[in-house]
């Protein structure tokens, strides 16, 4: 399997095979990030559309200096908080792409008053989420959702490793409160520890 150095250069080369390839290989977990920051998902279809578009544009401007997923992550983390400083959104429902999802663990042998519990824990912790501030919230799906060690969300997002860990102790912090101690308990850290956003392209 060509590596994403591989195709990005290909595509560089006018092979809009590569370019396909790349979208292909990190399409889901970008509109993982939309649909988690916005709250319709044709706009999350709409705003991951757009990120690929920009970053084909801007690749003669990539420079290489991190992995082609991190920078198309900090496209989209652009877009998102654009979008939501734009419209003002009041998000009602997190929309999930496949795979994906903030819903609980559900053990198959639970019996409909366990599943109706755990459903109504999971539309908390949503609800709890989409009230978080933008900049709380964006470091608490990358890292908790999209498994995103605190170093690259601090590439992704051009601050400090030490912000990246405060904000989402913050984030933490007010959920627990939001929640009394309950299922913010569902929120685990992720793999490895370690206004406008700025980066390569944008």
């Amino acid at each position: 399997m060509a590596t994403d150095e591989l195709l990005v250069h290909a595509a560089r080369n006018g092979d809009l095979e590569a370019y396909a390839a790349l979208v292909e290989r990190h399409q889901d977990k970008i509109y993982n990030l939309t649909a988690k920051m916005v709250a319709n998902g044709e706009d999350a279809r709409d705003l991951t559309q757009e990120v690929f578009v920009q970053l084909y544009q801007s690749l003669p401007h990539f420079r290489n200096e991190s992995s082609f997923g991190t920078w198309a992550y900090r496209v989209a983390a652009n877009k998102c908080l654009d979008f939501l400083r734009r419209k003002k959104i009041r998000e009602k429902q997190v929309v999930l792409s496949p795979g994906g999802g903030d819903a609980l663990p559900v053990d198959c042998r639970e019996g409909p008053e366990e599943a109706a519990i755990r459903r109504d824990e999971s539309r908390r912790l949503k609800a709890a989420i989409k009230d978080l501030p933008q900049t709380y919230r964006i470091v608490l799906v990358l890292h908790h959702y999209q498994q995103l060690p605190y170093k690259e969300i601090a590439e992704i997002l051009n601050v400090p490793v030490k912000t990246v860990a405060t904000r989402l102790y913050r984030a933490k912090l007010i959920l627990k409160e939001k929640l009394a101690g309950g299922e913010s308990g569902a929120l685990q850290e992720g793999k490895g520890q370690s206004g406008q956003l700025h980066g390569q392209g944008i």
